[in-house]
């Protein structure tokens, strides 16, 4: 089967940056994360720039990366009323970016092409692969020094920007989805020489536009926007050492939402309020991380639903590991997962835990148009090993197990439910695999990786199921920085 010829991607002019780049993770994020020690790794190689081929002034950068990535899945574990049996697409990202830093005031610009190829009506696609020549970040700050303390830093920006919260379960700039999220508003950060952080911001989250799929798989472009009727605020803070070799954080969050003419939503009207311990990974150590947040409000259980819920839902993480001093710099990990889900459709109550705008890749496995597992309704042990056998060259096996918080709830991620509970809460198991290397430091690296869903009773009993049997997952992708 032939491709379709790829659109050529439009040049955006543009101001702009936030911050240095530390991670490859941070590199795309509007604004600093919360300190998250864990997931940072060591810097780079720096490679062939855009930024010194043209050899741009100081207070003007250029950056981008392009990443092709081709998927495929046997054996759907989504419902049979919608999906087909197997799916398969090219997933296309490229970016490109300006920033300008003048003294204390500093701008971004970002441009994000995300499309698909090869997929077809019976395939997963929607807004989380598709958003066609946007502009997801465009804003403008100004940055402050020594107010409070001395080393310390203050910023704050205006406009659309990404956004990265701890760990990222509850809000991310999405790295493995072919497209991200966004926020339009005002954005704040303080930090200190220590590392201790104090974020706060009120946004309107960016609605990807098209809605519909017929437009998504012909890759029409249509700008996103956002709307007054949702709303997202918070308050995020951080001590990097609240005891010797332990990061806490705290955070208060809300989402607000209202249904109008042409925007249908599930009237969410919910706080989510939790923390995080952490202790980072270490060679001849232990580490460890715990998480849990509560949520309460109202909501309804769908976007069609009139009926407004007390919602009251929660979700706990532990992860313990060790990194051996050896060879290869082997970890292994234990982990557990909980999320809540809603144990009748008749209380008046929705205890459905909602995840927000999280990411879950490096917990869940790989999401494209997989993604089995989600932070709703779930409650998973699992564990994981890495090794790095050489330089630019890493390995990871992960299984989880997976079942129901609650039988008689949905499987968010397939749409499969049996409200009865007969058809017990058994999802199955997952086993992951996956291999980065590095082909050409800084500018060019290859990422493959296989799963395997082993369908449990749920996935074969309940009503709704495909009837696929076990679904087996594939991707290989190439990413250029430059």
């Amino acid at each position: 089967m032939l491709l379709k010829p790829l659109p050529s991607l439009p040049f955006v002019a543009a101001t702009l940056l936030l911050v240095p780049r530390a991670t490859a993770q941070q590199s795309q994020a509007a604004t600093p994360p919360a300190a998250n020690p864990a997931a940072a790794a060591p810097k780079a190689p720096e490679g062939w720039r855009l930024q010194k081929a043209l050899a741009l002034p100081e207070w003007l950068k250029l950056s981008g990366s392009q990443r092709t990535r081709f998927e495929v899945l046997d054996g759907q574990f989504r419902s049979a009323a919608t999906f087909d049996g197997s799916d398969h697409l090219f997933a296309l990202r490229t970016t490109l970016r300006a920033d300008v830093k003048l003294e204390r005031f500093l701008a971004t610009a970002e441009l994000m092409d995300s499309r698909q190829y090869e997929a077809d009506r019976g395939s997963a696609v929607d807004t989380t692969v598709v958003n066609a020549a946007e502009m997801v970040q465009a804003f403008v700050g100004w940055e402050s020094k020594g107010a409070w303390t001395e080393g310390d830093k203050s910023t704050v920006i205006v406009g659309r920007h990404t956004l990265d919260l701890g760990n990222r379960r509850l809000v991310a700039r999405n790295d493995f989805r072919n497209t991200t999220n966004t926020f339009d508003g005002v954005n704040w950060l303080w930090e200190d020489a220590s590392k201790n952080s104090l974020r706060a911001f009120f946004t309107l989250p960016v609605r990807r536009l098209p809605g519909d799929q017929a437009s998504q798989l012909d890759n029409d472009v249509e700008l996103d926007d956002s709307n007054t009727h949702v709303q997202f605020w918070g308050v995020y803070g951080t001590l990097a050492e609240l005891v010797p070799g332990l990061q806490g954080e705290l955070y208060w969050l809300h989402l607000k939402e209202q249904d109008t003419a042409g925007l249908a939503t599930a009237n969410r009207n919910i706080t989510t309020t939790g923390a995080r311990l952490l202790k980072r990974p270490a060679k001849s150590h232990f580490d460890l991380e715990l998480e849990s947040a509560y949520q309460f409000g109202e909501s309804r259980s769908s976007t069609t639903s009139n009926a407004d819920l007390d919602h009251l839902a929660f979700f706990h993480h532990a992860e313990a590991g060790y990194t051996f001093d050896a060879g290869w710099k082997p970890r292994l990990a234990l982990q557990f997962d909980y999320a809540s889900g809603d144990a009748s459709g008749s209380d008046g109550e929705n205890n459905r835990f909602d995840t927000l705008f999280g990411a879950r890749r490096w917990e869940f496995g790989p999401t494209g148009i997989f993604g089995a597992l989600a932070r709703a309704n779930l409650v998973s042990p699992g564990w994981r090993v890495t090794v790095v056998p050489k330089d630019g060259v890493d390995f990871m096996l992960a299984h989880r197990v997976a079942y129901l918080a609650s039988a008689t709830d949905s499987y968010t991620p397939g749409g499969v439910r049996d409200a009865t509970g007969n058809s017990g809460d058994e999802i199955g198991q997952l086993v992951e695999a996956r291999v980065r290397w590095t082909l050409i430091p800084g500018n060019l690296a290859l990422d493959f990786g296989v799963a395997h869903l082993f369908a449990g009773e749920f996935l074969e009993n309940a009503p709704n199921a495909s009837g696929n049997g076990d679904t087996n997952y594939a991707y290989i992708q190439t990413l250029l920085s430059f």
